[in-house]
């Protein structure tokens, strides 16, 4: 496996370096919901049901995939990544919902959003 190809952890969700990361969300097609994590950090596994029960519920008409913050420094600084877990939405390569803590509530509201317009990006990335 190569530096940018995702290793999947241990809920089979894809963990991503840095320029996977991007090329997900460049290529993607449907919105993405990151999971940002540490694997010391004990809340971080308190979210990952809800993450899994989105990622079963939607199917491919949602990406997840997982970020390790200090795996992935520069993603948790573009991101402005002061606390884990914090769950980020993108839609169209375009971050459009945010929640920090083990708020699944607020996790599946955004995704449900999203997921109700049709899932589909809006314009696309800025250029």
């Amino acid at each position: 496996m190569g530096p940018s190809e995702p290793s999947a952890g241990p809920e089979g969700i894809p963990v991503l370096s840095t320029s996977g990361f991007d090329r997900v969300l460049r290529e993607a097609g449907v919105p993405v919901l990151v999971d940002f994590f540490a694997t010391w950090c004990g809340p971080c596994a308190w979210i990952i049901p809800t993450i899994e029960t989105l990622a079963d519920r939607y199917g491919e008409r949602l990406r997840v995939v997982k970020v390790d913050v200090d795996e992935a420094p520069g993603l948790a600084e573009r991101y402005r990544i002061a606390s884990v877990p914090m769950v980020l939405l993108f839609e169209g390569g375009v971050e459009v919902g945010r929640s920090v803590g083990v708020e699944p509530a607020r996790v599946e509201a955004m995704v449900r959003q999203v997921m109700e317009r049709g899932g589909s990006p809006r314009d696309g990335p800025p250029s």
